[in-house]
């Protein structure tokens, strides 16, 4: 099936009601891509936070919060904030990374944002680069947000959708019935990393992902795993940007007012 088609065509199955899993199994057996599956979940608002666990053979927590602030010109800004952490602890504070987008609307799990600009945090410090709209230089690394850290996950390669059952997982704490969808990659480059994959999903939660797991070539597989979220979420670094702009107005760096 076609890119167009399958957006098409399922995307208007949801829009009628159907239920996912409903709309999935009668996609058994067409080709789609990896990001087109993940594009028909919800998406996050702001507001919403989640901290998943995830990893190659060594697994590490990571937080991310979903807001929005209001620019100088009264322009909704999207951000994401981000801190890292050990898989079954909390997240280091010290770690947070607060990126503006250049986006009305956050996407998919596996989708990839233009990035306005980037703030990280370490104990008193602010750091502000990246800033398009404040005239500072940008790399090629900075230009675009990744949520995943693994670079393999972003295969947009026709995959094959071989089953959708449902599946009862035990994830952020309590019971959630899910639809567990697989799919497998068509053959390709040798430089491509990824197989198969494993989705289970749930309308409950942000980004509709309960479990992610993927088979890597020459690697450990990949997995994520849900295990927190709610819809109240506070920023860690809870400055705007147009306050952080003029905290670091003289340089890149910053100590946090007290």
């Amino acid at each position: 099936m076609k890119r167009k088609s399958f957006v098409t065509g399922f995307g208007a199955a949801l829009a009628m009601g159907i239920p996912f899993a409903t709309a999935a199994a009668s996609l058994v057996g067409e080709r789609t891509t990896q990001l087109d599956l993940l594009s028909a979940l919800p998406r996050p608002g702001a507001g919403e936070w989640l901290r998943f666990t995830l990893g190659s053979g060594v697994l590490y927590g990571k937080q991310f919060g979903f807001g929005s602030e209001r620019g100088a010109d009264g322009t909704p800004l999207l951000y994401v904030e981000t801190q890292i952490g050990e898989a079954s602890g909390a997240c280091n504070p010290n770690t947070t990374r607060k990126t503006y987008l250049r986006a009305t609307h956050f996407g998919a799990l596996l989708s990839e944002y233009a990035v306005l600009a980037s703030i990280a945090r370490s104990g008193n410090m602010i750091t502000r680069w990246a800033d398009v709209a404040d005239g500072e230089p940008r790399s090629a690394r900075d230009a675009h947000l990744r949520l995943l850290d693994a670079p393999y996950l972003y295969d947009n390669r026709p995959l094959t959708i071989e089953s959708v059952t449902p599946e009862s997982v035990h994830v952020a704490g309590r019971p959630h019935t899910t639809t567990r969808v697989v799919a497998s990659f068509a053959g390709g480059s040798s430089q491509a990393r990824l197989k198969r994959i494993e989705l289970w999903h749930t309308p409950s939660v942000p980004f509709g992902v309960a479990r992610y797991h993927a088979t890597v070539r020459d690697l450990d597989p990949f997995s994520l795993t849900l295990q927190s979220y709610g819809h109240a979420y506070k920023p860690d670094l809870d400055l705007s940007l147009q306050a952080i702009r003029v905290l670091t107005s003289t340089g890149g760096a910053a100590v946090m007012p007290g």
